[in-house]
């Protein structure tokens, strides 16, 4: 068992609530043992024993990719994690020289670096490893099937001091007696669900205003056992996109020598959930490499469809007044659209902001939580544009710069298959590891300048 983290100050007590614990709260959990005296995890779910489903995460057995900036955090936050993890069966991977990208065409094969080294894992190894290194802190409880109702709050300060709390007993809802917990800080990060919304109005404060980007993108993943004939110097990751095409693809090799396959279609244009059409679906992408890739590879698993993919932003920041000590995080205030696979690294972003915003919450506690809901809108403003301004229609932009943006984006991306210098900037935007600026190099803006059609 770890010993409390060697840099407490010598204070009062602290307790921290955790509320959901998805990859957002996890993350946060980590970062809160570092200032807490004690820490309580309140998740509606059981974990699993094992790196398997779990209902919890509806979303859990679709593919998802935690980006090359969120896995340096985690890495950072639970050292040695990416050894574990490959222990494990995640692949090591370069997301540079090891994935073959197809832009309107196919992008050239680039050298390998070390910026582009990381792995790939299903979400499913992942959290569960996650929660395996949290388990050694003898200072975190975690409650596994209870859910949150309520907050607790002390009107005279205008302060959230704790939970309202019950077991999610479907067998037996009369046994669900409420139950109270106390805290110092309440962190909201049980996703896109969140009743933040709710349980403000319900204490008298406005509920924030949203603002949602919705392209109606569907798409269905499935496991697949690679073919006899594949080899093993061949792609470890396809990413097939085209801003002509409505329809996607991405095929990762993960633990246990399977490929996790998605097919993505905008518009309505949802991918299917039966055999035949599926495969036809991958046949009808504007590059076969991953329709040739899987035509001849064995299912191991049913077609898992999902459609809730709608960019959505709650404006916390906004909010005039806000109670003290409870903040919120994750999915609860922004959800992308999983295509760009944007929403485990800005959760990892966003503790780590936690991490460095926690030192002023112990020194002056008022006006905190309005402060670090700013952070995180600021935190947001690049994943959000780089999320949404392909999926606003030409038709509905409003002003010069959004159609200046969707203008700039569309020459950049019929420059990358031929401009390798533009395909790593992008990339380095793509995983978070250099800010859009990067895309504003002279040397781009030149090209696409004299970039003909």
């Amino acid at each position: 068992m770890k010993n409390r983290e060697e840099n407490m100050h010598n204070r009062q007590e602290t307790h921290a609530i955790v509320i959901g614990g998805g990859i957002a709260g996890l993350l946060t959990t980590r970062v809160l043992l570092k200032h807490f005296d004690q820490v309580t995890l309140i998740e509606r779910d059981h974990y699993p024993q094992e790196p398997v489903f779990r209902p919890g995460v509806p979303q859990g057995r679709q593919g998802h990719t935690l980006l090359l900036q969120g896995q340096h955090i985690i890495e950072a936050l639970f050292p040695g994690i990416q050894e574990k993890l490959i222990a494990h069966g995640a692949i090591d991977h370069n997301y540079g020289s090891g994935t073959l990208y197809y832009y309107g065409e196919r992008c050239p094969r680039l050298a390998p670096t070390i910026w582009g080294q990381g792995w790939n894992s299903t979400r499913l190894l992942l959290e569960w490893q996650i929660h395996q290194e949290l388990m050694i802190y003898d200072h975190l409880h975690i409650m596994e099937g209870f859910e949150v109702v309520h907050l607790l709050f002390d009107q005279s300060k205008e302060t959230v001091c704790g939970v309202q709390f019950r077991e999610r007993n479907h067998n037996k809802p009369e046994d669900n007696i409420l139950q109270e917990l106390k805290a110092d800080l309440v962190v909201d990060a049980s996703g896109s669900t969140s009743h933040a919304p709710e349980w403000l109005k319900d204490l008298g404060y406005e509920t924030p205003q949203e603002t949602e980007i919705n392209t109606h993108l569907g798409y269905a993943t499935r496991l697949y056992e690679p073919p006899g004939t594949h080899q093993e110097d061949w792609w470890k990751f396809i990413a097939i996109q085209s801003t002509q095409s409505k329809r996607g693809g991405v095929l990762m090799d993960v633990e246990g020598g399977k490929w996790l396959v998605i097919l993505a279609g905008s518009q309505k244009d949802y991918p299917p959930t039966q055999d035949t059409e599926y495969l036809e679906f991958a046949h009808s992408l504007p590059d076969q490499v991953l329709y040739e890739s899987i035509k001849n590879a064995r299912p191991i698993s049913p077609i898992y469809g999902y459609r809730r993919t709608a960019n959505r932003m709650r404006h916390f920041e906004r909010l005039k007044r806000q109670p003290e000590n409870f903040i919120v995080i994750g999915d609860g205030v922004c959800s992308f659209n999983p295509i760009y696979g944007q929403g485990m690294t800005v959760a990892a972003l966003e503790a780590q902001a936690l991490d460095t915003s926690l030192p002023s919450w112990q020194r002056k506690r008022k006006g905190f939580a309005h402060q670090f809901q700013r952070k995180i809108a600021r935190l947001l403003v690049s994943p959000w544009l780089l999320a949404t301004v392909a999926d606003v229609p030409a038709s509905e932009k409003q002003g010069v710069i959004a159609k200046l943006s969707q203008w700039y984006l569309d020459r950049l991306i019929m420059l990358l298959p031929r401009d390798p210098y533009a395909l790593r900037a992008f990339l380095k935007v793509l995983h978070m590891v250099k800010t859009p600026l990067a895309l504003a190099h002279p040397r781009i803006i030149a090209k696409i300048l004299l970039q003909k059609g």
